[in-house]
Formats: C-alpha cells, sequence, structure tokens
C-alpha cells in the first residue's frame, strides 16, 4: 500500500512524540545533583544557597512557587546518582513547618534534621556533621518558628515525659537567659524572645560539642544562617546576632 511523503512524516512525528513521553521528557532545569555541585565548589557557595532559600521563600508567599526540582525524573536522578545537599536544615518536629515548601525547593536539595524545639543533641549534631562533611552542604540553617509547643513547655517548667523532658531541658539556658535579661516581657513577648534565643543556643550547642562544625564554619568553608519561620503565613525571618565558633 502506497503512502504519501506527508502521511509517513506525521507517523514519524507521532512515533517520536510517544517515544519521548515512555522515555521521559527533557527538562529545562538542571537536576538537583547538577545544581548542588555547581554551588559546592563555588568560593562562597553558602552565601549562593542561602539566597536561593530567600528567592524561594519570597515565591511561596507570592503565591508564585515554581516548585523545581519536584518531577518524577529528578528523584530517580538523585536515587542513582546520590544525594547532594546544597543546605542542612536543622528544625522542628512541629507538622506546620514544611521546610521543601516554605522554601520551593525540591527532591535532594535540602538535608532536614528534625526534632522538637530544634534543639540538638549526639544524634542531630551527627546528623549535621554528615551533612557537612560527607555531603559537603556549604550552608547550616538553624530554624526555629512560632507558637512552638516545645518553647511553651519549657517556659512553663511541667515535668511531661522523661524522655519530653530531656529536649525541654535543651530550651531552659534560653529560657533563664531571656528571664534574666529581659524580665519586663509580655507574655507573647517572652515566647518570642525565648523562641530566637533558642535557636541561638542550638548553635552555640553545636559548636561547643562538634570541632568539625567550628572547623567548617570557622575556615569559611560553611556559612551559617539563623531562622524563624511564622506558621500563620510560612513566612521566613532571618535572625541577627548569629553566635561565632
Amino acid at each position: 500500500m502506497s503512502m504519501s511523503l506527508g502521511s509517513l512524516a506525521f507517523r514519524l512525528s507521532l512515533v517520536g512524540v510517544l517515544a519521548g513521553i515512555a522515555g521521559g521528557c527533557a527538562h529545562s532545569r538542571a537536576p538537583d545533583a547538577s545544581l548542588a555541585e555547581q554551588i559546592i565548589q563555588e568560593p562562597h557557595g553558602g552565601q549562593h544557597a542561602l539566597q536561593l532559600l530567600k528567592e524561594g521563600n519570597e515565591r511561596f508567599l507570592a503565591g508564585q512557587a515554581e516548585s523545581p526540582a519536584t518531577d518524577p525524573e529528578t528523584i530517580r536522578i538523585a536515587a542513582v546518582d546520590g544525594q547532594k545537599p546544597f543546605v542542612s536544615v536543622l528544625t522542628c518536629a512541629d507538622s506546620r513547618v514544611p521546610v521543601e515548601r516554605v522554601f520551593d525547593r525540591g527532591f535532594g536539595e535540602i538535608f532536614v534534621i528534625r526534632v522538637a524545639g530544634n534543639v540538638t543533641a549526639q544524634h542531630e549534631t551527627g546528623s549535621v556533621e554528615f551533612s557537612l562533611a560527607a555531603l559537603k552542604a556549604p550552608l547550616l540553617v538553624v530554624m526555629g518558628h512560632t507558637k512552638c509547643g516545645a518553647v511553651k513547655a519549657a517556659i512553663a517548667g511541667q515535668n511531661v515525659t522523661p524522655n519530653i523532658d530531656s529536649f525541654l531541658a535543651s530550651i531552659q539556658p534560653a529560657v533563664q537567659k531571656v528571664r534574666a535579661a529581659q524580665p519586663n516581657l509580655s507574655p507573647e513577648q517572652f515566647e518570642e524572645a525565648v523562641t530566637q534565643e533558642n535557636v541561638r543556643q542550638t548553635l552555640r550547642e553545636l559548636y561547643a560539642t562538634s570541632p568539625l562544625i567550628r572547623e567548617k564554619v570557622s575556615s569559611g568553608a560553611v556559612e551559617v544562617a539563623l531562622a524563624e519561620i511564622d506558621i500563620s503565613t510560612g513566612k521566613v525571618t532571618w535572625l541577627d546576632n548569629v553566635p561565632k565558633p
């Protein structure tokens, strides 16, 4: 049976489209690993990483999230090639703190350590060390959040269970420091001040218990940033007075 050149061209075009669908479409956005490798190799990669987080939060707040690196092909690449996150975030386990969403980032880009009260002990510190040494993340972020139940419980000073009390005890230095320095704050102001001081206290604890983290930050290999997220809006505020090693 004869076939016109036009019909043949159409069929070949259709086959090409179907093959593209079956094999996975090309992506204009660079895979996670490529982006992280680029940032890790930059002289000031941590600053670049921080800028990506700030821009991502701005898009999230504006309702213009791009959801980069969230397609099936990207997660497959990360699974095959290994994870290469460009930032390590130690934050609270609270379900209202969806880290990747509020920063508008995707698979394999953020190494997240979550624990109630965003405190740190041996397991959390070791996880941070792994992200900075083995994965070479150039940015470390410690992030608290508004209306934190752990902070409220620490301020109340009541015993709960031995396991819960163990992480509430880690927040107590922040409670005591704020109470001594600012005794006239309203309850709401006091909770906010403790929340932010607790973030700084966690960073100081990381320095105190980890020579590796101290060296990475002191040498400039790793940038450090402190943050607080408002769970009512998703807005991330970047804190000042960041402790030095």
